[in-house]
């Protein structure tokens, strides 16, 4: 959710008439945001009654947000609230966290227009602020409180499109897979990592940029990272994937980047790779990006396992002796996890104590069981003697993770447009 930042100045124009069509620029921009705005506003279906009601709230929950009062703030919402379509707990843990704090005061406020029946009733709101307009979706119960809270931009996102299919080499490093990029024409190594929302950026190379957009949240194995700062990008390239404009959450990779890593950028999340089909071939060390599967010269896969999502993650069954566990596919953990004991008995063989868990910069302390399953079935086919730790990772519903020793086992592949996971 970011506000659609104004032109700033590079420095003195010495030109008369480039000066003039900057600011040409500049106003048509503002003007166009302006007119739609004004447009959207025309489109109400309710009644005045109702928009005083639903504008007294509005301003009440504008308030909270100027004096960042999560107090205030609870008092508007509904008895469960989704924030950009995240969990109850996840919501409510990141909204107390600050991840909906201004950068800047909000200035005025506009209701853009309020649709749907009571109890399923959506206000689409333009939130003022000094240095951009931030818009909301905002929904409202039975009852006149905020239930639901989702960012609305007036130009959608075109999205990350993969034209031509690429494959590329990784590193290996600690387990994890580390591709060659760049990131505003600086060339490092980007961490692959599905469990990630977004694009990371490693905040050792790049500062944060101003405007006027909120925050957000960053949750880690360690919980919640309160108001993580963003840096504007202007160009991400990994071999055929290019996205620009964008914006990436600043996060600390002291503990993961090594030499053999060395500049570790960031990470490629959720967002770059939603529309792609994605290949993880560890034997080969190449991982293969394509927008509509992969071409010839493999056989069929073992299974192909539809998944659901956990936030943004595919989540899928994976069956440890008499109980199913869901579980998240996260090419970013090290090791796989599981929140507990609970129902494990005998397949469970503890070998050692983690005492720290990194999240690839903050160190925090265990201690965490560390061992082995002996017996795990994804898809129907059987894993032995893989490594799990006992740890339960902090607004995850109770789910476990499946990480980099899966992809080890053999060749996987995500495909993301038709929620499928084959393996080979």
């Amino acid at each position: 959710m970011n506000a659609t930042d104004g032109l700033t100045g590079r420095g003195p124009i010495r030109r008369g008439n480039k000066a003039k069509r900057l600011k040409r620029c500049g106003l048509w921009r503002t003007l166009l945001a302006v007119a739609v705005l004004s447009f959207l506003a025309g489109c109400q279906t309710t009644g005045p009654a109702l928009r005083r009601e639903i504008r007294t709230t509005l301003n009440s929950y504008r308030q909270a947000l100027n004096v960042r009062s999560f107090e205030q703030m609870e008092l508007l919402l509904s008895d469960e609230i989704r924030v950009d379509g995240m969990t109850d707990e996840l919501s409510r843990a990141g909204l107390r966290a600050g991840m909906h704090w201004p950068a800047s005061r909000i200035a005025d406020m506009q209701i853009l227009g309020i649709s749907g029946k009571p109890g399923t009733l959506e206000a689409r709101v333009a939130l003022y602020m000094a240095r951009g307009v931030l818009v909301l979706r905002i929904g409202f119960d039975s009852r006149g409180r905020i239930r639901s809270i989702d960012g609305a931009p007036l130009w959608k996102s075109r999205g990350v499109a993969v034209k031509d299919p690429f494959r590329s080499r990784f590193v290996a490093s600690n387990g994890l897979m580390f591709v060659k990029g760049s990131v505003n024409s600086r060339d490092g190594y980007l961490l692959i990592d599905t469990g990630s929302s977004d694009l990371l950026l490693n905040s050792k190379y790049f500062s944060p940029g101003a405007g006027g957009a909120m925050p957000g949240l960053l949750a880690t194995v360690h919980g919640i990272q309160s108001q993580p700062k963003r840096a504007s990008v202007q160009e991400l390239k990994w071999g055929n994937l290019v996205a620009r404009n964008i914006r990436g959450q600043l996060h600390g990779f002291s503990q993961m980047e090594l030499p053999e890593i060395s500049p570790l950028l960031g990470a490629i999340g959720f967002e770059q790779l939603r529309n792609s089909v994605i290949a993880f071939d560890w034997k080969s060390r190449t991982v293969e990006v394509s927008a509509y599967g992969m071409g010839g010269g493999h056989p069929a896969p073992r299974a192909k396992i539809p998944f659901s999502c956990f936030l943004h993650a595919p989540v899928i069954d994976v069956v440890i002796g008499e109980k199913t566990h869901p579980m998240l596919l996260d090419t970013g953990a090290q090791v796989n996890l599981l929140p507990r004991l609970d129902g494990l008995g005998p397949h469970f063989r503890q070998l050692d104590v983690v005492t720290k868990i990194s999240d690839g910069g903050r160190v925090g302390a265990g201690p965490s069981p560390l061992g082995i399953v002996d017996e795990m079935i994804v898809g129907g086919i059987p894993y032995r003697n893989m490594p799990f730790a006992i740890f339960e990772v902090p607004y995850f519903g109770g789910n476990g993770i499946l990480g980099s020793p899966l992809l080890q086992a053999g060749r996987l592949e995500i495909d993301y447009p038709k929620k499928t996971i084959s393996i080979w």
